[in-house]
């Protein structure tokens, strides 16, 4: 519910910035629209499912170590070239994610079967995502920005709004509400990556993007809901961070 709401909003205020007479959009903008806006909800399922059955800081730290995915395939495919720094912190993100894995398994039992499956998912899906941004700036002019953002949003909205009426989900105002207030900041961070990209590589926009997110989450579980990581944990935010900053280093 929360996601549709914020997907409409977002996808009407992309109509608006494209103007009265929009250009027709090229096949590459319409098909990685399309796959973006699909990529984007089943993330946030993903995501939400991940909360749901953990600690805060591991789904929301995992979804930011996803930031390997678009740097790597933007060094194979579009031969951004990383510096020496850079490699060490592709080798810090997979430790964290493994420190991750290994606190899972050893912890309390607060997480159920399948979990560290669910953040493997995590980290590919969100991944994608990435990728298919930096594939718009490549393939892309930058004229049909917001054509390519109502597109995503749209073809989300649609998809979110399809699940919703499968499932037979029963419409509550607040929730639709607050999906609505996040509207503005999602379709925010999207236009703002897609601005990074244009004047910076990969390597450089996602782990810069990211690195804030995590801080910020994971110092919202622990003032919010008291979640300290173990030990396991708190090595696999170290390692994280450093890799962040790694990668975002020349």
């Amino acid at each position: 519910m929360i996601a549709g709401a914020n997907y409409l909003v977002a996808s009407a205020v992309s109509a608006l910035m494209i103007g009265a007479r929009p250009a027709m959009p090229g096949a590459a903008t319409i098909a990685l629209g399309g796959a973006a806006g699909v990529v984007y909800v089943l993330g946030f399922l993903v995501l939400m499912a991940g909360i749901a059955r953990g600690p805060l800081a591991v789904p929301v730290t995992v979804a930011r170590l996803s930031v390997i995915i678009p740097v790597v395939v933007s060094i194979l495919l579009w031969r951004e070239t990383p510096g020496p720094a850079q490699w060490w912190g592709i080798a810090l993100g997979l430790a964290a994610i493994a420190l991750f894995g290994r606190g899972i398994s050893s912890g309390p039992g607060r997480v159920g079967f399948g979990y560290a499956w669910l953040m493997l998912a995590l980290f590919l899906v969100l991944g994608t995502g990435d990728v298919l941004l930096k594939a718009f700036r490549e393939t892309a002019g930058d004229a049909d920005r917001a054509v390519f953002t109502w597109i995503l949003f749209t073809t989300a909205a649609a998809f979110t709004w399809a699940l919703v009426g499968a499932r037979r989900v029963r419409v509550d105002r607040r929730t639709f509400a607050l999906g609505l207030l996040l509207g503005l900041p999602n379709l925010g961070s999207t236009v703002f990556t897609l601005l990074a990209l244009r004047s910076v590589g990969a390597s450089v926009a996602f782990p810069f993007i990211n690195i804030a997110v995590i801080a910020g989450t994971t110092a919202l579980g622990y003032a919010v809901w008291r979640e300290r990581p173990g030990r396991f944990g708190l090595a696999g935010l170290a390692f994280a961070a450093a890799a962040i900053v790694l990668l975002a280093s020349r």
